[in-house]
Order: structure tokens, then sequence, then C-alpha cells
């Protein structure tokens, strides 16, 4: 374990996250919805379990994981909630420019209005079987238009980014941005962004297969949410590197998680291998945040090795 750290993380995140899948789904026969949730969330503290278990063994202090009860660098914690939020209107610009101006109908109709919200709820509610109980007609006499229901989504799921789904993502995080960035930082950029990026994709890939995030293609999707992590990696680097912390790639992991379902509520006619947060569009949003974050800032160009 002392001599290939990296390896033994690696194989212990997949073992593990990968056993509660297959005890799961063959050994207890998880079939329910509310079952594969449960499911999910044990499976995402993996990586968590195996940097705990490896730093164990190698003696590694704490703060090499990030792991800091002082010298938190609180403005990079904000940042941590604030970019995450520009993903869903990004996905939403990507939607509409694709779907409604070039005319690719497979990216739907996207339109930032209480109309559009109101007709996609209905829909959603008429496919689940559920009744509105009058819950539409009350969203409709509130005086709020597209915009403002845009932001108190995004503010709603920044909350729960920064609370419930904080816990959760941190499952991932103390691994991937705290034992995986330990050992691979020093490899430069964009290897340490493309190698995290594809083992984090990889390691979802029985929860992909079972229908998590691309029900309609399962297959593809592995592909897909390898584009998708790897495209969440630079920001991902960026904020641990800059907080100092691997705090801050929780808030912004959770984050993410939060505000993902807020461009759902403005889009219609699309798949979510195309017009979602983890398709094209919201793929195209994480290479547009990543890219601002490297160009506009050229410490962590420069020092990310060294950091």
């Amino acid at each position: 374990m002392r001599n290939h750290p990296l390896l033994s993380f690696l194989i212990l995140a997949f073992g593990i996250s990968w056993s509660i899948y297959a005890i799961a789904k063959w050994g207890v026969g998880v079939s329910s919805t509310f079952g594969w949730t449960a499911v999910s969330a044990l499976f995402m503290f993996g990586p968590a379990l195996a940097a705990i278990i490896l730093r164990h063994g190698l003696s590694m202090p704490w703060r090499d994981l990030g792991v800091v009860r002082v010298g938190i660098r609180w403005k990079w914690m904000g940042l941590a909630v604030l970019i995450p939020m520009a993903l869903p209107p990004l996905t939403l610009f990507f939607n509409w420019m694709i779907g409604d101006v070039l005319g690719i109908t497979a990216f739907g109709h996207t339109a930032v209005t209480k109309t559009m919200v109101l007709s996609v709820l209905e829909k959603q509610l008429a496919n689940s079987g559920t009744a509105a109980n009058g819950a539409l007609e009350k969203l409709s006499s509130l005086p709020l238009n597209g915009i403002s229901l845009l932001v108190i989504t995004l503010i709603t799921g920044a909350l729960a980014g920064c609370t419930v789904n904080f816990a959760f993502a941190m499952g991932e995080e103390l691994g991937w941005r705290g034992m995986l960035y330990r050992y691979t930082q020093g490899w430069g950029l964009w290897k340490h962004v493309i190698f995290t990026g594809t083992f984090w994709g990889l390691w979802h890939a029985p929860l992909i297969l079972e229908g998590h995030n691309y029900p309609d293609h399962p297959g593809l999707g592995v592909a897909f949410m390898c584009l998708l992590t790897t495209a969440l990696a630079l920001p991902l680097a960026w904020v641990r590197f800059r907080s100092h912390c691997v705090w801050s790639a929780g808030v912004f992991h959770g984050t993410v998680n939060g505000v993902a379902g807020a461009s759902v509520l403005f889009s219609q006619g699309s798949t979510n291998m195309l017009g979602s947060t983890v398709g094209i569009s919201g793929i195209l949003g994480l290479v547009v945040i990543g890219t601002t974050l490297f160009l506009f800032d050229h410490q962590f160009r420069k020092q990310f090795n060294a950091g």
C-alpha cells in the first residue's frame, strides 16, 4: 500500500462502492426507487472511506487531504457556492441556442417563463400520476416571472448544496479532491483533470448502467458521465487549489447537485443526454466555467503543481 498509494486508493474506492452496488442488486435484490436512492447515497461514501483507510495505513496527516479546521479561505468557499449557480443558466442558454435558434429539435424548446414552468410541472405530475391539488393554480397566481422563479430555484438549490448535499458530496470529495488530488496535483493541471475526471466518471458506471442520469441510454451514459466529470474536474481543482481545503470542493459539488434540476423546469422536448445539466448543454456550460477560471487566474495556471 505504501509503494502504490494511488493505485491502492482507486482499488479501495471502486471496490467499496461497487461492492455496495453488488450487494444491493444481487444480494438484497433492491428494486424500488426509494431503495436505489438509499443505495446511491451509500455508494457515494466509497471514496471517502477509501481515503480514510489509506490515510491511516500511510500515517498521513489530515491536512494532506485538505481537512483543516483553521486557515479556511472563506472568500473561496463563497465562490464555491456562487460559481455552480451559473451552471443552470448556462445550460439553458445552450439549450436555447442549439434548440431554438439553430433549430436542432433534439434539444427541445427553452423559455425562462412562468408559463414554461407550469407546463413542465403539469406534465411531470401527469406522468407520475400525482394530483396537483391546486398547487399549480397557487403558483400561477404568485406575482413572479420566469427570472424570479429561476433565481428562487437556484437559491434553494444552493442552500441544499451547503447543507444536506454537502454531507453526501464529501463522501466523494474526500477521495477525489482529497486523496486523489494529493497524488496527482504534481502531474500538471491537464493530466490531473483528465485522469481524475476519467476515473471519477468510470466509478459511477454501476449506477449509470442501472439508469441513473441517462435512463434511455445507460451504456452510452457511462461515456457521457466521464465527459461530465472531466469538465467538472477543472473548476473543482481550481476551488480546491484556491481555498487550500477539501471543504470547498464539497460545497461546490453539493451545490452543483442542488441546482442541477433548475434547468429542467424551463425546457421541454429534450433528453438528459442532450439538453440537461448532465448532458451536452451542461457539459458546454462547465467548459465555459472552467475556461473562464483558467484564462483569468494566472496564478492558478502557473502554481497549480506546487499548490
